[in-house]
């Protein structure tokens, strides 16, 4: 008598060990998930920059290891080797997501839908760029400045926006 209820008791604490378990995992998985989301997105959007652009995304994933990013390139529908460029670092930089787009009003919007961090800078670089503005802007964003040295546009996914340029 004494031996059934026994086995009821240990059946019921250890399927409760077991409930306590796999809810202790997925909460793990959940934070992991929560974690894995960058702070900030960078986007550039760019055309014909075959000159400065393997040193700028160079430059962004020397200082990558500092906070959570992911960085979006757009190229506009260059004419020289910018896309060639943009393809070959797709393949050193994982984390690196390159879109080649055609029709420029379009490519905005359908970029800002990629993003997942909370900031987002964007880049715009479909003119004449100073690669040295450029790379200090990038190196005052990655060290967590909120100010933007040259043709940035900040953007927030709760839906505020700011401009800055220079």
């Amino acid at each position: 008598m004494y031996l059934g209820w026994l086995v009821e008791i240990v059946l019921l604490i250890t399927l409760f060990c077991l409930a306590i378990f796999v809810w202790q995992v997925l909460a793990c998985k959940k934070q992991a998930w929560i974690s894995d989301l960058p702070e900030l997105t960078m986007v550039f959007l760019v055309r014909n920059q075959e000159d400065i652009i393997e040193g700028l995304i160079r430059d962004v994933y020397a200082d990558a290891c500092i906070t959570p990013l992911e960085v979006i390139v757009v190229d506009l529908g260059s004419v020289d080797q910018t896309r060639m460029i943009l393809e070959r670092l797709a393949e050193i930089f994982l984390g690196l997501n390159c879109l080649f787009i055609k029709d420029e009003p379009a490519a905005f919007k359908r970029v800002y839908d990629l993003c997942r961090g909370s900031t987002i800078y964007c880049f715009d670089l479909t003119n004449s760029t100073n690669y040295c503005l450029m790379s200090r802007t990038i190196h005052s964003i990655l060290k967590g400045s909120k100010a933007c040295l040259y043709r940035t546009k900040v953007m927030y996914k709760q839906g505020l926006e700011r401009t800055d340029s220079v």
